[in-house]
């Protein structure tokens, strides 16, 4: 029913650096522009996988999941009106926004606006070649709540995900296909966006990423490593302006939908953070940016 993250949407300050570093740095596609978003694509035919927004603060306007077909939108949009914690926004309709579609957008449990979309316009891209690091696309996203049943349960009723595996009490990993997981909550003090994670075309992609930032003067925030929960690779970094993090991935469990699967439990400590054990530790100061400052655009959906 859900197929995969379809693209986030940004609110920044610094709409010209956050640009540059998405875009120059991090090597995502002009797309499109308006007088005060930006649209940038993958090597993929979404027809953008990343939006910024100016705005007064840093906040997450969008998170954008993608969906079969129609019935699939109208069924998701008839489970949300019937969710007690759901709030409808906007119903399913064809939208004449880029990459077209239909599309309805909701206030999940927390605040964050959500949109679901059908049918949007293939766009026209360039494969990520051999040797390229540049990103194939969004691979997940994580999202921190302060009430992590709560998040957990609704995104299930709504979206059918299904829970892969936790990490202790703190973290769920949710899954709607094949891939360990397409979004993943974690406990937090507040709501926010902890991190997008931006696939790479294989594992010397990945390091070849990772060394093209460092070498632009970006040091990692965390990484370059392997997680024990997913098995996907990891480096993160954060845009200096609205201190968003991003993460590069690669190689994430591929989990076989012909078998049943049994969620485990691991314990929170370094070999689940990091199985090679060559990233620094996950300290205080990572954590704190993985948090991130509580979401100013909770209840208050972006006015585009």
């Amino acid at each position: 029913m859900i197929t995969h993250v379809r693209s986030v949407a940004l609110g920044v300050p610094d709409l010209g650096a956050a640009r540059e570093f998405f875009e120059k740095h991090w090597q995502l596609d002009p797309v499109a522009a308006d007088a005060d978003r930006v649209f940038l694509g993958a090597g993929c035919q979404d027809d953008h996988v990343l939006r910024l927004r100016a705005t007064a603060e840093p906040r997450m306007d969008l998170l954008c999941l993608a969906a079969t077909d129609e019935h699939a939108v109208d069924e998701i949009a008839g489970r949300v009106a019937a969710h007690p914690q759901g709030r409808l926004l906007t119903t399913p309709a064809t939208c004449d926004d880029l990459g077209g579609g239909y599309r309805f957008r909701f206030l999940d449990c927390e605040g964050r606006t959500v949109e679901v979309a059908s049918g949007t316009a293939a766009r026209a891209f360039r494969p990520v070649e051999a040797g390229e690091s540049r990103p194939t696309g969004i691979s997940h996203v994580v999202l921190n709540t302060a009430d992590l049943p709560t998040a957990s349960a609704f995104y299930r009723a709504v979206f059918g995900l299904q829970v892969t595996d936790w990490v202790e009490d703190i973290m769920v990993f949710l899954r709607s296909g094949a891939a360990h997981h397409m979004l993943a909550f974690t406990r937090a003090p507040h709501v926010s966006l902890n991190h997008v994670a931006f696939e790479l075309r294989g594992i010397d992609e990945f390091m070849r990423a990772t060394g093209e930032m460092t070498k632009k003067g970006y040091t990692p925030l965390w990484g370059p490593g392997r997680h024990g929960v997913g098995a996907n690779t990891f480096t993160y970094f954060q845009e200096p302006s609205s201190r968003f993090v991003a993460e590069y991935t690669t190689g994430m469990l591929r989990i076989d939908p012909d078998h049943t699967w049994t969620p485990r439990v691991y314990p929170a400590n370094a070999q689940t953070s990091d199985t090679w054990g060559v990233a620094s530790p996950r300290d205080d100061a990572v954590s704190a940016s993985l948090r991130g400052c509580p979401d100013t655009g909770l209840w208050q959906p972006p006015p585009v």
